[in-house]
């Protein structure tokens, strides 16, 4: 101690600091999870988009080309059977649906006009109503009444269809759901987009067009800390600003396209199918970095359309690709000392079981937390959400495979996080009743869980011929039952004009 100190000579302790150390330690989550950051990239969307234009160009030079005749050993063999066939199924195909659709447009615009009836407002103007003056001894009410009919909400579409490998087998059904969506929306003249998102294109980088080619490469230079989009596109497959003409063609492509993947075709009969044309190669499921796009193109739709309410669609059948990473830069140095950065990503975002991932959105300043890797998909939808007020987003799964579209239990308790066997019963039971399952849950509004295979066939059956002679009461009960079978198997166009009624 020193001179004057009372003290046996010992080292004073700081016991304060101690208790404060101990205390921070005691504070310590010795289990919490690892954490990592992503923004959501500021993104121009329509740099990721081959425009409906370029798209049926490009198919058109493509499928003329199929079609030409080509000479054999000095022979000259034609090639356009399967053209002219598949175009007039085609033909026939939007004749038949043309009635249905019709059907559907009149019950849509009587629901309209009921909702608007019912939410009518009736007042007094204030001016005398000259036909009940004379009622003036026994009658207090004699000024003149109007009626206000609320305005219609003004709807807007935008669908992405997952254009995957996995989709091959449910394509043609898939792809005929949507004409039949794409028809009723001409009718009722109300704005759309479908999309189909790929990164099976961008595999290729083969193609001389410099439009198409920059879809191989990284097409935009992101900031460090943004959450790095896949080499990907989004094909602009039909357009409410389309032509007639252009969107027949469209149908017809994707028609032949389609017929590629069919099962029990006589290729005899209707020609042997086309090669599929570079620019609709099926790929992965980069759902998650169409979500991402969708955060910027959706509010621009709205905003180029001045539609009220938007509902924004996902059609895929299976889970998102894992994202690619968080984009960096790595400083480098070279030999004569100077540094340079090169650009990396980090590509555990989002990937890792044992990890809290934190995506930020700065233009909302917002936040959004989640520890379970199947939760990511969600986790985007809801930043979706955000950017646009009172939009609906709707997903369908395709969730059966094989001829029947059958939908196994492990599928079932994937999609729905049971493990409760009766639960799953339950499911099992309205899918068979109804070919549709509703869950309010999974970051969707509603998420459709569909069937496959012949479970998506579009109906255009007529009464059977064994039907003549038979009773009214007979005639009547069939025509239902027929009527009903053709709006239950559009399934998109079903669940989509309830969504807007």
């Amino acid at each position: 101690g020193g001179v004057n100190s009372s003290g046996g000579g010992k080292t004073p302790k700081a016991t304060t600091d101690n208790a404060f150390g101990k205390a921070l330690e005691n504070l310590v989550d010795k289990d919490a999870k690892n954490r990592t950051y992503g923004n959501v990239p500021k993104v121009d969307s329509t740099e990721w988009i081959i425009n409906y234009k370029k798209v049926v160009s490009t198919l058109t030079t493509f499928y003329n080309d199929q079609a030409k005749a080509v000479e054999v050993n000095g022979i000259l063999h034609k090639n356009n059977k399967f053209f002219d066939f598949t175009l007039e199924e085609t033909i026939a195909l939007k004749k038949d649906s043309k009635k249905i659709v019709s059907y559907m447009v009149k019950e849509f615009e009587m629901k309209k006009s009921a909702d608007q009836y019912a939410r009518a407002t009736t007042s007094k103007t204030g001016t005398l109503d000259m036909s009940k003056l004379h009622t003036y001894k026994y009658n207090e009410d004699l000024f003149k009444k109007v009626t206000t009919l609320p305005g219609a909400t003004n709807h807007g579409l935008v669908m992405v269809v997952d254009w995957s490998g996995s989709m091959a087998e449910n394509l043609k059904t898939t792809v005929e759901q949507l004409f039949n969506l794409v028809w009723f929306c001409r009718r009722i003249k109300i704005p759309f987009e479908v999309f189909a998102f790929s990164d099976g294109f961008c595999g290729w980088g083969t193609s001389d067009d410099d439009e198409l080619k920059k879809f191989s490469t990284s097409l935009q230079v992101f900031k460090a800390g943004d959450i790095e989009l896949h080499k990907m596109c989004l094909m602009n497959l039909f357009s409410s600003n389309m032509s007639i003409e252009d969107e027949n063609k469209m149908v017809h492509y994707l028609y032949m396209m389609t017929e590629r993947y069919a099962r029990g075709r006589n290729w005899r009969e209707s020609g042997h199918p086309y090669s599929i044309p570079n620019l609709l190669s099926l790929g992965g499921t980069p759902l998650n970095d169409a979500i991402l796009l969708m955060m910027d193109y959706v509010p621009k739709f709205v905003k180029n359309t001045g539609v009220q309410k938007v509902h924004t669609i996902f059609l895929t059948d299976g889970a998102s690709n894992s994202l690619s990473g968080v984009f960096d830069y790595k400083p480098i140095t070279e030999e004569d000392g100077s540094v340079k950065h090169e650009e990396s990503k980090d590509c555990n975002f989002g990937s890792s079981y044992n990890t809290k991932t934190i995506i930020n959105d700065p233009r909302m300043n917002k936040k959004y937390e989640t520890e379970k890797l199947s939760e990511i998909t969600d986790t985007l939808l809801k930043a979706l959400k955000n950017r646009v007020p009172e939009m609906n987003v709707i997903g369908f799964f395709i969730a059966g495979s094989g001829r029947k579209g059958r939908i196994d239990k492990r599928t079932l308790y994937h999609i729905l996080g049971v493990v409760d066997d009766d639960a799953i019963k339950l499911a099992m039971t309205k899918l068979r009743k109804d070919k549709v399952l509703v869950v309010v849950q999974k970051g969707y509004d509603e998420y459709y869980i569909l069937p496959g295979g012949n479970a998506l066939v579009v109906e255009n059956e007529t009464l059977s011929d064994e039907l003549v002679g038979a009773g009214k009461g007979k005639l009547k009960a069939a025509f239902g039952k027929m009527q009903k079978g053709k709006i239950n198997s559009r399934v998109l166009l079903n669940k989509f004009t309830k969504l807007i009624a």
